[in-house]
């Protein structure tokens, strides 16, 4: 008997080449090109505009930005027993060596 792989959503099935050659991509160089001079627009101001903003404002932007350039974490459940308040949760983050393109972290 042959055991059955199960396949992800995202993975392809056997007998699906995959994406044809020559197929368009979903955006156009043309939304590239206009969401690039929209950026170069902006970047005379960003420092500007950062500096207006509330420091809830600031957080929000630094925590979306997150997900751009570090690995998301699983998340964790704890459980507590005891029904004690809780008075302080710290996160501390270790820098790593070396990032993944092999740079020092300086």
């Amino acid at each position: 008997m042959e055991e059955q792989k199960e396949y992800k959503p995202w993975q392809f099935k056997p007998g699906n080449p995959g994406k044809p050659k020559g197929a368009k991509n979903k955006v156009s160089p043309e939304v590239k090109y206009r969401v690039e001079s929209i950026l170069e627009m902006l970047d005379d101001d960003i420092q500007e505009l950062i500096n207006s903003m509330s420091d809830k404002e600031k957080i929000r932007m630094w925590f979306d930005l997150q997900e751009y350039i570090r690995p998301k974490m699983n998340r964790t459940a704890v459980e507590i027993e005891k029904e004690e308040e809780i008075t302080e949760i710290r996160f501390v983050f270790k820098p790593e060596a070396q990032d993944e393109e092999g740079c020092e972290d300086k």
